[in-house]
């Protein structure tokens, strides 16, 4: 898409894995594509890359699965992953350029609730496996009925993402965390691993458009009283501009 876009831009895709790129290598000669791949690892990019000179890093999607699956300093779902992640980027990016983002949010008051009603009779089933499989952090039924369950409201997103998604990508899903910094949470650890030079210039966050679509024929989703709520943010999207000195 941003060959198609910007064709006079040097669009440089990285992956940690050999076999990856490997592929890409073969995709990009097979499909005569313009973009490179390049071996490179996110969290040392100043190993691949001269100090202050790319223009745009994008991360689509990219950084919650730093989150759950790279164990950073012995263990996996560290926020620090996500520090060095972004001061990685920040050593190798231009006076002037930016660092786009794109990825799950997680509700800035942690303590509400929701109420997941299921449509289909299997719906509790898949709730409680998911509770005993997912692997990003203890998740909790605060009350359960038949057909129904209280959660946290944070909780309760990360399950309806892989509720979303069905059974074909349940495996994956279930070892990964979408939301893992709130609003003020992301801003602050912008602020304090990128410091002064860092201007966020975008910081929206807002539900994915058709994610209602998708799943209320699934679900109705309300507050602890039964009272009709909508879905909460759950995606960002930040530009991060790198001042001059």
């Amino acid at each position: 898409m941003l060959t198609d876009q910007h064709p006079e831009a040097e669009v440089i895709g990285i992956d940690l894995s050999v076999n990856v790129i490997e592929e890409l290598q073969k995709r990009k000669v097979r499909e005569h594509k313009p973009w490179h791949v390049k071996q490179a690892d996110a969290l040392d990019l100043p190993e691949y890359f001269e100090q202050e000179s790319v223009d745009t890093i994008v991360f689509s999607s990219i950084l919650h699965e730093l989150f759950s699956y790279i164990p950073y300093e012995g263990k996996k779902f560290n926020h620090l992953v996500i520090a060095q992640a972004l001061k990685s980027s920040f050593d190798i990016l231009k006076p002037g350029g930016r660092i786009i983002i794109r990825d799950g949010i997680m509700t800035e008051n942690k303590e509400e609730t929701r109420r997941i009603r299921f449509k289909d009779p299997d719906g509790m089933d898949f709730l409680k496996r998911y509770v005993h499989d997912f692997k990003g952090r203890k998740v909790q039924m605060l009350e359960a009925e038949k057909d129904a369950a209280v959660l946290f409201v944070n909780d309760a997103m990360e399950f309806l993402y892989t509720y979303t998604w069905g059974e074909e990508a349940y495996p994956h899903e279930v070892q990964e965390q979408f939301g893992y910094f709130t609003p003020s949470e992301f801003r602050r650890c912008i602020e304090k691993e990128l410091g002064e030079r860092a201007n966020i210039l975008v910081f929206e966050h807002y539900v994915q458009e058709g994610y209602e679509e998708h799943l209320y024929p699934k679900i109705e989703l309300t507050d602890r009283l039964g009272r009709r709520v909508p879905l909460p943010d759950s995606t960002c999207f930040i530009v991060i501009e790198k001042k001059h000195l």
